[in-house]
């Protein structure tokens, strides 16, 4: 017994001698003989998937390398066949730079003590010079030497042409407009030569672009101001003086910033490409053309490109290499129809699921096939979550790992695929896996989302980093990468309920649907039959927790008992828990007539949920929670009251078939305990261990577990399980002063009379 249980946790065929008795010669036998007439859905299913993948990712035919040399005249055109780079003549990439630097702006930063300066001065002039010209009590040399002592820039002539010829105050009014003019468009000290159409004016921390045709150059001031004062209203020769007056007074408000302005001359000469990238496609030399100096460089590096990737050479080899590429993704998916014979072997079985996973693969072929061919996608619009996640909710996880491992790796036969790629798809695909293989709430598809699009943008920064470039100009790439898992989730939830009908799976999203118990079916069984809604209720938080101890399905496990007695609502009259200590009806019916009626139950049952359309592997909770099992105490009745007829056992067995799942097991053995814990008078804690233990036995002795799956470790796991949980629903209380004691009776019997 000890070596049985230790060797009974591996579910491998034929590992465990309790296993192989108690089920090499029907559940094996039965799978063997279902698998081998399922050959030919097999072998067509992989042959159809095998053909597509040779279709989208083809091996691309070698290249003829006989290019035209430099001078020669191409006598057909060249196309890449792969993407490449290649580079610029040298020389051809200085013009370029040296283009570019001559159109970058130079950097002058203004100052604003030039202009405060001057236009201080000038207004000290006016004011002076004003007030001195209309002392005439003064004779006129004593006031020229007073102003000269005052303002030793201003010369004698300067002063007394200011004192005697002109208006002061307006023309110096004229000269302080001038200046201020002149400083706001600016007096820069010094432009280099170039092609640029602006100037960089920085003042303070903002920066704005001038025309350089504002800008008055320290050699041209005097120009400038003169024109100015013209248009103030000045007579020329005024104007004339006033310029040469005021002209010591400017000094550049705008300093020409030399290191800045290289800084950026360097920065656009490094933004200057010295490689060309060619697409998948593209014309590299056109037909009739001679080939240049420049196309010469670029056929040499196709030429590098393709001795890398091995494509050189005639089209002799292609059929053969064509052929390694079919043998290899054949291995890949024989290996994975190897590991799905031996966990999840459903799914080779029924034609649905595998005509459905078939199809779900090949849409995720054509896809990433239409991505790869379009390098604006770019890898991390291949949509390996959305078939994560498809599959993970529809077959569960045990099938969303194989197929995600044989996606990515079908994916690594299209040329030109980088290994951070298929790195990237692998990670994202079994993180989906992973997030999607138990849902309980809906927020964990937005929860999902966000941790597929960190991956992405993870993955899309360490390949970048990795290959040496930076993470500037990414913009688009993060995008893709942020709205790809965005769009596989939401396009999984919109295919979900379509999908599910047509698979016949049933995904924890309907299941938690169906756990609701404002469910109308079952709040017409509440209404109807209370009974069998209360002990649907209690069998269901039995068989959860035990589901739960094994890894079986907890959340199928709960619905399949929340629906199991659904054809109990019939007759709900003939099965004690609904009496309610009335007449009994069986009293009046022979034993066979009560084993019809009971046995009923299963068949209307099964007719009423396919009527409100539960999904099949709800409905087989139905007939598989009571298998084959005899309804004994009509069998005995019977046996009592025949006297010399024969009665026959087989009239008094439920019509099967046996449990095929671990979950329907489940809920057998907790339907079962459930009925005949409340038969014993005195359920204590011992007794209720015994009769969970004797009736585990029971079920396993008499075959009923041979098809489901369960090992001897699970079987003591589910009894461990059920007895705490017993214990607490039939727990002992004090009776209280006055009342009656009503002991248990064994009246009810076992569940056979219900």
């Amino acid at each position: 017994m000890k070596w049985d249980l230790r060797w009974s946790r591996f579910r491998l065929p034929g590992l465990g001698r309790g296993e192989r008795s108690a089920t090499r010669s029907s559940r094996q036998a039965a799978a063997e003989a279902s698998l081998s007439r399922r050959w030919p859905w097999l072998l067509g299913t992989a042959a159809a998937l095998l053909c597509l993948h040779v279709v989208l990712f083809p091996v691309a035919q070698r290249i003829d390398i006989d290019f035209p040399a430099t001078g020669e005249i191409a006598e057909r055109d060249i196309h890449a066949p792969v993407s490449f780079s290649a580079p610029y003549l040298e020389q051809d990439v200085e013009m370029l730079q040296l283009q570019r630097v001559l159109v970058v702006p130079p950097v002058a930063r203004r100052l604003a003590a030039p202009r405060e300066n001057a236009l201080r001065r000038v207004e000290a002039w006016r004011e002076t010079i004003s007030s001195h010209a209309i002392m005439y009590d003064i004779p006129l040399e004593d006031r020229v030497g007073l102003l000269a002592l005052r303002f030793p820039e201003l010369g004698s002539e300067d002063i007394v042409r200011a004192l005697t010829t002109v208006q002061p105050d307006s023309f110096f009014t004229a000269v302080a407009t001038a200046l201020d003019v002149v400083f706001g468009a600016g007096v820069v000290d010094f432009l280099p030569p170039g092609n640029y159409r602006k100037v960089s004016i920085v003042t303070g921390d903002a920066e704005t672009e001038v025309d350089p045709a504002a800008l008055t150059l320290q050699g041209d001031l005097g120009e400038r101001l003169r024109d100015v004062l013209l248009s103030q209203g000045l007579a020329a020769p005024d104007a004339e003086w006033g310029a040469q007056l005021v002209r010591p007074l400017v000094s550049p408000n705008l300093v020409y910033r030399d290191e800045e302005t290289r800084d950026r001359r360097a920065a656009a000469r490094r933004e200057v490409p010295a490689r060309r990238e060619f697409l998948q496609g593209e014309r590299v030399v056109e037909r009739g053309v001679r080939v240049t100096e420049q196309d010469a460089l670029y056929l040499e590096a196709l030429l590098e490109e393709l001795i890398a990737q091995g494509d050189v050479g005639g089209d002799e080899g292609t059929f053969w290499r064509q052929l390694a590429r079919w043998l290899f993704a054949a291995c890949l998916l024989w290996l994975f129809g190897w590991v799905a014979a031996l966990y999840f072997a459903d799914l080779l079985h029924e034609t649905r699921k595998l005509l459905s996973a078939a199809a779900a693969f090949a849409l995720f072929l054509v896809a990433a096939a239409f991505c790869l061919r379009h390098p604006s996608l770019g890898p991390y619009a291949v949509p390996v979550p959305l078939l994560a996640v498809l599959v993970t909710v529809l077959f569960r996880d045990r099938v969303g790992y194989p197929l995600t491992i044989l996606a990515v790796s079908w994916l690594s036969f299209h040329m030109g695929v980088a290994p951070l790629w298929l790195l990237a798809w692998l990670v994202s695909g079994l993180v989906s896996v992973v997030l999607m293989r138990r849902i309980r709430q809906r927020d964990q598809f937005y929860r999902a989302i966000a941790i597929l699009a960190g991956i992405q943008v993870a993955m899309i920064s360490l390949s970048t980093l990795a290959e040496g470039a930076g993470t500037s100009g990414l913009l688009q790439e993060y995008l893709v990468g942020v709205i790809t898992p965005v769009a596989s989730v939401a396009l999984a939830l919109f295919l979900l309920p379509i999908v599910e009908p047509v698979v016949g799976a049933c995904s924890d999203l309907t299941l938690l649907e169906l756990s609701d118990l404002n469910h109308p079916l079952l709040k017409k069984m509440a209404l109807e039959s209370q009974g069998t809604f209360h002990h649907s209720q209690v069998v269901g938080q039995l068989a959860e927790h035990a589901a739960q101890g094994i890894g079986a399905n907890s959340l199928l496990t709960r619905v399949g008992a929340l629906f199991h007695d659904i054809g109990k609502m019939a007759k709900p009259e003939y099965y004690v828990e609904n009496q309610g200590g009335g007449p009994n009806k069986h009293d009046e019916l022979s034993p066979s007539m009560s084993a019809l009626v009971v046995a009923s139950h299963v068949k209307e049952g099964m007719e009423l949920a396919r009527k409100w359309r539960l999904p099949e592997r709800v409905i087989d909770f139905i007939p598989e929670h009571h298998g084959t099992h005899v309804m004994k105490f009509f069998y005995h009745k019977a046996l009592e009251s025949a006297g010399n007829e024969t009665v026959k056992v087989d009239d008094f067995r439920y019509p099967g078939p046996k449990p095929r799942s671990r979950e329907t097991a489940i809920l057998m053995l907790a339907d079962a305990v459930e009925a005949a814990t409340r038969s014993l008078s005195k359920p204590t804690p011992g007794r209720i261990r015994e009769n969970v233990k004797q009736i585990i036995d029971e079920r396993m002795f008499n075959g009923e577990l041979d098809l489901c799956g369960l090992t001897l470790k699970d079987l003591a796991t589910i009894r461990d399980a059920f007895v705490p949980l017993l214990v607490g629903i039939h727990h002992a209380r004090i009776a209280y002063p006055g009342q009656k004691e009503h002991g248990r009776t064994s009246e009810t019997n076992d569940k056979d009379r219900s």
